[in-house]
């Protein structure tokens, strides 16, 4: 009896990892060119030590964002309480003539001990043809990581890349803007990416 058990927990462990090894299949996009709203995606939330006020554009340029955000958060625990946003996340604003923002990088931030802290939150314009985040554009949820084909696709391929200055920056607003509103990333915007310290 003990050595069947065995035999079935050794089954058991295999076809777990063959199940976990089993690379994940990103699904396509769900939303026409030109109309850019995060319809799939992975559920986030924020460490629950934490919480947000209010977010609104910056008030200036940050190296590795034209456009920021800037994000009140306060914490209201005895501890600095460190954590981040991963890359794809998506912002929502409350007036839907503006753009819908997201980060292409994994942004780690932390927040001293019973504090309001302001961070600014480097991200990227979604929707061309709306308008781009100012001093009357609130900012609500940033509850999607998106989850689909190209926006991955750009995300992997910029992940170890220095998303910084005069280059970089247009160069990685310019790549958004070519899926969310164009026909998709150019072999030329790829190659300059991927050229990218």
């Amino acid at each position: 009896m003990k050595r069947i058990a065995v035999t079935f927990l050794a089954a058991a462990s295999l076809l777990l990892v063959a199940g976990t090894c089993k690379k994940e299949v990103v699904p396509e996009r769900q939303w026409e060119r030109g109309f850019f709203k995060p319809y799939l995606g992975k559920e986030f939330a924020l460490n629950g030590a934490l919480h947000v006020t209010r977010i609104i554009a910056a008030e200036d340029e940050i190296p590795a964002s034209a456009l920021p955000l800037a994000m009140t958060v306060t914490n209201e625990t005895s501890r600095r309480v460190s954590t981040h946003f991963p890359a794809g996340l998506v912002f929502e604003p409350t007036n839907l003539e503006y753009q819908y923002m997201m980060i292409l990088q994994d942004f780690y931030f932390s927040v001293p001990a019973q504090s309001e802290t302001l961070i600014d939150i480097p991200t990227y314009c979604c929707n061309e043809d709306l308008d781009e985040p100012d001093d009357e554009s609130f900012y609500r949820k940033f509850e999607i990581q998106v989850w689909e084909r190209e926006l991955n696709d750009l995300i992997d391929i910029v992940r170890d890349k220095r998303l910084e200055g005069d280059t970089a920056v247009p160069l990685a607003q310019d790549a958004l803007f070519e899926i969310t509103d164009g026909d998709g990333l150019t072999d030329a915007t790829r190659v300059a990416l991927e050229s990218l310290p």
